[in-house]
């Protein structure tokens, strides 16, 4: 068995395809798209979206705006970068209309981010496979080497190995890993993305339901200054 399980690897085989698929990718996308799509499959391997700790923040946040208004208090920021911009920017500008414009404008830069990176991952996959075919038409090519009219056992047997091992390698990183992370990031974005607006939802709901005896107090003691 340990026998069989090494006759599966060849590194030779193995970069053709690997390094075939990530330049044609390259050529496709750019470095800096390719570069943000391997961020966003880097992400994968953190922690996800912490709701609990994001509404925790949001509520503490909401306390010290009702209590102190939106430009005096000074919350802690939520976890999450999103929801963080949106709560910095409520408090810098104190209109849950510009915070709204801001929330949208930056969902629609991480939808887009999010939607690069899994098509450069579809990308791989669907060239996977032809850098495995490619292979395989290089290991043909090897059962008759130059200077050589009838090779041996031992060369057709390791052309014939690289040439279908090629194809493997294609298919096993199209499915095993390309298509899965294009749908992982999708799976994980969506779900933040879904997180984030029920808490955004909820955090203007808080706002347009506060007291106005915060806005009333610093009317006051604008009178007084």
């Amino acid at each position: 068995m340990p026998g069989t399980y090494s006759s599966l690897f060849d590194p030779g085989a193995l970069a053709i395809v690997v390094a075939g698929t990530v330049l044609a990718c390259v050529a496709r996308s750019g470095w800096r798209e390719f570069g943000a799509a391997l961020g966003q499959a880097g992400g994968l391997l953190r922690r996800g979206f912490d709701g609990d700790a994001n509404r925790k923040a949001l509520a503490l946040a909401v306390t010290g705006i009702q209590r102190d208004g939106s430009h005096r208090a000074d919350p802690a920021l939520p976890p999450d970068r999103a929801l963080g911009m949106m709560l910095e920017t409520f408090l810098r500008h104190g209109a849950v209309d510009t915070m709204l414009k801001s929330w949208h404008a930056q969902r629609a830069q991480d939808e887009a981010r999010r939607t690069r990176a899994v098509q450069v991952f579809e990308w791989a996959g669907e060239l996977a496979p032809v850098f495995g075919l490619i292979g395989t038409l290089y290991g043909l090519t090897q059962l008759a080497p130059a200077g050589s009219v009838s090779p041996g056992t031992a060369i057709i047997m390791t052309a014939v190995s690289t040439a279908v091992l090629t194809s493997l390698y294609g298919a096993l990183l199209a499915h095993l890993v390309c298509f899965p992370l294009a749908s992982a990031i999708e799976r994980r974005g969506l779900h933040a993305e879904a997180a984030r607006d029920a808490l955004c939802d909820w955090f203007v709901e808080q706002l347009k339901r506060s007291p106005v005896a915060a806005q009333e107090r610093r009317a006051v003691l604008r009178g007084v200054a």
